[in-house]
């Protein structure tokens, strides 16, 4: 079994929402912007997880 490794590292502060990968690239968003993001990916959220199910060879199940 491989060891898993992060890929990215989010983190939300008083600029906004930084996510950084572990290759080195980030992208910074202001409040508004990420607010918007998660928007987007609400309405997205069925459709994203077939996405992940189609294409992933073990279940994926995420609970919050």
């Amino acid at each position: 079994m491989k060891e898993s490794t992060e890929r990215y590292r989010i983190t939300v502060g008083d600029g906004g929402l930084e996510i950084h990968s572990s290759q080195g690239s980030s992208l910074h968003f202001t409040a508004a912007e990420a607010l918007m993001l998660l928007d987007i990916l609400k309405n997205e959220e069925d459709k994203l997880k077939l996405m992940a199910e189609q294409t992933s060879p073990m279940s994926v199940r995420m609970r919050f």
